[in-house]
């Protein structure tokens, strides 16, 4: 009976280690969505600061920009990611 109960015990223990192994896995990777969520973000006053920091009238303008929008021409514009909950959802 000895024997038939520490094999139930080691199965036990094997089936713990696995659920937490997987547990963690799963922490880690949110943390992984998470992070690259958080690059993935547009933020406006990012937008604000570099128009503050565009050339004046005095100076020379970077070349391939449009004088009239101050934009690439064949860039488009990029639309925030709006996450709730850690779900995105569509625009």
């Amino acid at each position: 009976m000895r024997l038939v109960e520490n094999l139930r015990k080691a199965e036990k223990r094997g089936t713990t280690a696995i659920r937490r192994g997987v547990e963690r896995a799963r922490e880690e990777w949110a943390d992984v969505e998470r992070r690259l969520r958080q690059r993935m973000r547009i933020y406006p006053q990012k937008s604000r600061a570099m128009a503050a920091a565009a050339p004046h009238a005095g100076t020379a303008a970077l070349p391939g920009l449009d004088e009239t929008t101050d934009q690439a021409p064949d860039t488009k514009e990029q639309k925030p990611i709006i996450s709730v909950n850690g779900r995105d959802l569509d625009n």
